[in-house]
């Protein structure tokens, strides 16, 4: 639940959802940029850049968060829905072609952007949510874990949505189920990586043999960053006025930020740095 401003934090800062909304942007650009200059594999792991991607992971969990929230408060779903859908589209081409460094085609057609996550992310929640019948709920509930697996952050972007709505007005709830959902894919990814580690204990010891693994493990683990914002959010603490609603760069902004900027690095990188 929702819980009460102690006096000790009405002179803190707490963040408002168009706050959330411009860490998370920034952050984003801090991600994206190095793969302008050099592959994601260098890019990761060279000092400075897997700082930038470290900061860079305080951007999805952030909007998948909001995602959940909105679904609650949206007066349309069904605009909500089409809304994604069309900018998951707009931004199908840059994000292949500047992340995989080439237009897409039979190799990496299937690669698709974070905007799908949060939309197969809001099809999960509605089938949960609005469709009665089981069978077709289970139906397409496997739909949206099929199409999910083939997205940005996968399986796990959907996984952390499931968790923002279950946990709905528990702070608390939503910020253990966030980052255990979290420490769960850093594992993944990086026994995924690293196979010959050894499980965790096998990390710790190549670490000096392989300072890759230490550089990729922060950037992992900067997948908890943004459950300190997540935590500051005035949506937790009531006896605050009311957020407004959001206006139409609020509302638009990300959207059309999204695949602006990662067109505009992508044709930096083809007229510039060719």
């Amino acid at each position: 639940m929702n819980e009460s401003l102690p006096a000790s934090t009405q002179t803190q800062a707490l963040l408002s959802t168009n706050a959330l909304k411009i860490w998370a942007i920034i952050a984003m650009v801090c991600d994206h940029f190095p793969y302008m200059l050099q592959p994601w594999q260098e890019a990761y792991y060279s000092f400075p850049w897997f700082l930038l991607h470290a900061f860079g992971r305080i951007t999805a969990p952030v909007f998948f968060y909001l995602l959940a929230l909105g679904y609650r408060r949206t007066r349309n779903a069904n605009r909500y829905t089409v809304r994604l859908l069309i900018f998951a589209l707009l931004s199908y081409v840059p994000y292949i072609w500047y992340f995989h460094n080439a237009p897409p085609d039979a190799q990496n057609f299937h690669n698709l952007n974070v905007i799908f996550t949060m939309l197969f992310g809001l099809l999960l929640l509605r089938a949960l949510h609005e469709i009665r019948n089981t069978a077709l709920k289970a139906v397409c509930v496997v739909l949206c874990l099929l199409g999910g697996w083939w997205c940005d952050y996968g399986l796990y972007g959907l996984a952390v949505i499931l968790i923002c709505d279950i946990a709905r007005g528990s702070r608390r709830g939503t910020v253990l189920g966030m980052g255990a959902a979290m420490m769960v894919f850093v594992y993944a990814n990086i026994s995924s990586v690293f196979p010959d580690s050894a499980g965790p204990f096998g990390y710790l010891a190549g670490f000096s043999q392989n300072p890759r693994i230490l550089a990729y493990l922060i950037v992992l683990l900067c997948q908890l960053l943004p459950l300190i914002l997540i935590a500051r959010h005035r949506v937790w603490f009531p006896g605050l006025a009311a957020e407004p609603r959001p206006g139409a760069l609020a509302k638009w902004g990300f959207y059309i930020f999204y695949p602006a900027h990662i067109t505009a690095l992508l044709l930096i990188r083809l007229l510039l740095l060719a």
